[in-house]
């Protein structure tokens, strides 16, 4: 549904993207990882082609590229991106803005009453939003694209300003998308929030995707226990841990389990569960995990 093949581009001195290539379908949520300044925004502004790539390409439905005016409209009546609180017309009402979208991209406005009680909206939607809060303009921002309903839809930090209802909201709506086929992209800072809803989640690093995790095959899993670093240090002293285990922010000890014998898990188990007041777990690394494995 979506490709990207070889995509370039820097700034000045600074190789932000470099032979990027990416292949997105419908159905998939595709999380997207990375420090802040190191090319997620690019990123989805070259999808969008808000800003053009120095070399590389971006195509939808294996048809459709950014080489003519006409192939460019047909895109973008497919692709949305997460609008800025300020693109908001402060004296327009949200109800004004949700019509605004409903009528560019849907044609129809018919289905803006489910999509407002769903994102828990009526109680202030039709106020202007100069009285909006953060948090409000935020989920405003959200419902446009909702309103929208395209098939693709760019995400960039939705969940930012939230509480935790709220984001509990927008997760549910962005499962909701992938029953309904669309291919959502998501870069968010809440990485255990991903967890919950993404089918892949790509890390970016000097331009380039440096690890991608699919929660839908089979990772290997970890025993991983909070040790502070004067007692890994110590456990490092006393006995050889396994070579591809993993410190991760000096706080989260990871022996890969999958390797170990019967013998060699209970051994550990016991071994590890002697760090009184730490919780013990047996699972995949998440996407907080590799965070700090990656940039820690």
């Amino acid at each position: 549904m979506l490709e990207l093949k070889k995509v370039s581009i820097a700034y000045k001195d600074k190789q932000v993207l470099q032979n990027l290539s990416l292949t997105a379908k419908k159905g998939e949520i595709i999380g997207l990882v990375a420090p802040n300044g190191t090319g997620k925004t690019t990123l989805f502004k070259v999808i969008s082609h808000s800003i053009k790539p120095d070399s590389g390409k971006v195509t939808v439905d294996k048809t459709y590229s950014y080489q003519s005016e006409k192939q460019q409209v047909a895109i973008h009546k497919q692709l949305t991106t997460f609008p800025d609180q300020s693109e908001l017309f402060a004296e327009l009402t949200g109800m004004d803005h949700l019509k605004l979208y409903a009528d560019m991209w849907k044609g129809t406005r018919t289905h803006i009453p489910t999509l407002t009680a769903s994102l828990k909206m009526d109680h202030y939607v039709k106020k202007k939003v100069k009285t909006y809060s953060l948090g409000m303009r935020q989920r405003l921002c959200f419902a446009m694209m909702v309103a929208a309903d395209t098939k693709i839809m760019l995400l960039d930090e939705v969940m930012n300003g939230l509480d935790v209802e709220n984001v509990a909201i927008i997760s549910k709506q962005l499962l909701d998308f992938k029953q309904q086929d669309k291919l959502v992209f998501v870069a968010s800072h809440l990485l255990e929030n991903l967890d919950l809803y993404a089918d892949r989640v790509l890390y970016l690093r000097d331009g380039q995707f440096i690890h991608e995790q699919r929660f839908h095959e089979k990772q290997s899993d970890y025993i991983k226990v909070g040790i502070k670093k004067d007692q890994y240090d110590q456990l490092c002293a006393a006995v050889s841990l396994p070579d591809n285990h993993v410190y991760l922010a000096n706080r989260l000890l990871c022996i890969p389990f999958d390797v170990l014998s019967a013998e060699q898990q209970t051994e550990w188990i016991q071994r590890l569960l002697e760090y009184k007041g730490t919780d013990l777990t047996i699972g995949p690394l998440g996407t907080l995990e590799y965070y700090e494995k990656f940039y820690a």
